[in-house]
């Protein structure tokens, strides 16, 4: 036999497992919709985040490809330079060896036309007064 309050105790245990199911069923649906919403947000994190870095990745290769042409670029001016600096060195040298031959070949010119006796013409005269040379050019 059921006494009033025994049945009211079991309705009211019913019930009030069926209000702590219908909680509990909320609570776990709220759960799911945050780690959903969370997802979500995780998701669009990791993807901004993968997205930024595989452009960082990409300047910072664009970079690299740009300062190893730089490089390659500047081991070229270098090697050019280089053979640059040996021709002047060349090419001063040759002048000063063409300079003192032509000092001889004059000294020697002067001597034989000192020697002969004789007057240089107006424009060999020129080039030797040019030069500083002395030719005596103006005797008789």
């Amino acid at each position: 036999m059921t006494t009033p309050d025994t049945g009211r105790r079991d309705k009211w245990t019913t019930d009030s497992q069926e209000a702590t199911a219908a909680l509990t069923a909320l609570y776990e649906a709220a759960l799911r919709k945050l780690r959903s919403k969370d997802q979500r947000k995780l998701a669009a994190v990791t993807w901004s985040f993968e997205s930024r870095l595989a452009k960082a990745h990409e300047q910072l290769n664009n970079s690299a490809r740009a300062m190893s042409r730089a490089a390659s670029r500047a081991d070229e001016l270098e090697a050019t330079v280089a053979g640059l600096r040996k021709d002047k060195t060349e090419l001063e040298f040759r002048e000063r060896q063409a300079m003192r031959d032509l000092q001889q070949v004059a000294a020697r010119f002067i001597a034989l036309n000192e020697a002969t006796n004789t007057r240089l013409d107006p424009r060999t005269a020129e080039i030797f007064t040019r030069r500083g040379w002395n030719t005596r050019a103006a005797r008789p």
